[in-house]
């Protein structure tokens, strides 16, 4: 059975020109792309495509394992999406700020603690809203499981937390450190490792690290333009360890 997600005479915002139901990866090769509805649109579109070939992607990344891989995985990778290495980093960039008079530095590392208290707080809510089995969990393992808001505390794939917190830090670091390429290159290179990660340890699915960078990527870029003043949102914590997010009327 094919899966259409657009034919020819598609409507606005978004077109995918093909007269064929999509059923594999080679059926979306070579297809004219068409959209009108910005960044949001195009993540949704391509959420919905990783979502028709989750099993057949995860598959695929996780062909020829091998020790390397596995170790890479491990210690290169996921200890950027649990939170290991962004606190070791944003700790040492909090003390050089202090020793140096660094005033990025010091303004990086505490938007970093907003950025991962945002990412967790929200990755959370939304897994406990969907409850989407995670592709180890299941024997076959089967991308359309969802169980639904309030069925307990298992099954919390969709989105990758791991991931939305790699690409939240990479965000925040390449903006305060925009004029400095190499710094982007490499904070998106590593949380793009971290999705790797997460699917090639059979943790999620293709679908759900997606949408988990798409949230970082959003979480990050909000926390920068709130430490610039550049928005009228303003995130603050209280002496009991609370959270809040204000929207600011003019």
């Amino acid at each position: 059975m094919g899966v259409y997600l657009a034919n020819y005479n598609a409507t606005p915002p978004y077109n995918i020109l093909s007269k064929k139901p999509i059923r594999t990866l080679e059926d979306v090769k070579g297809l004219k792309i068409r959209s009108a509805g910005g960044l949001a649109t195009e993540i949704v579109v391509g959420g919905a495509i990783l979502y028709a070939f989750d099993d057949d992607i995860r598959k695929w990344i996780q062909r020829n394992p091998t020790e390397a891989r596995h170790n890479i995985s491990t210690y290169g990778f996921e200890p950027w999406g649990s939170g290991v290495y962004p606190a070791i980093l944003l700790g040492g960039f909090y003390i050089y700020g202090l020793a140096a008079k660094d005033h990025r530095a010091r303004q990086l590392a505490m938007g970093g603690v907003q950025v991962f208290i945002m990412t967790g707080l929200t990755t959370q809510i939304i897994k406990h809203l969907t409850h989407r089995h995670r592709p180890d969990q299941d024997d076959p393992a089967n991308p359309r499981l969802w169980e639904g808001p309030f069925t307990g505390w298992d099954y919390t794939s969709f989105p990758s937390g791991h991931t939305s917190t790699a690409f939240a830090i990479a965000t925040l670091v390449s903006s305060v450190y925009r004029d400095k390429i190499w710094v982007g290159i490499l904070s998106y290179g590593i949380a793009t490792g971290v999705a790797w990660s997460r699917v090639y340890d059979n943790k999620h699915w293709p679908s759900d690290v997606f949408i988990g960078a798409a949230l970082g990527f959003a979480i990050g870029k909000t926390v920068y333009h709130v430490m610039q003043g550049k928005t009228n949102l303003t995130l603050g914590f209280s002496e009991t360890g609370g959270v809040s997010l204000v929207y600011h009327l003019k």
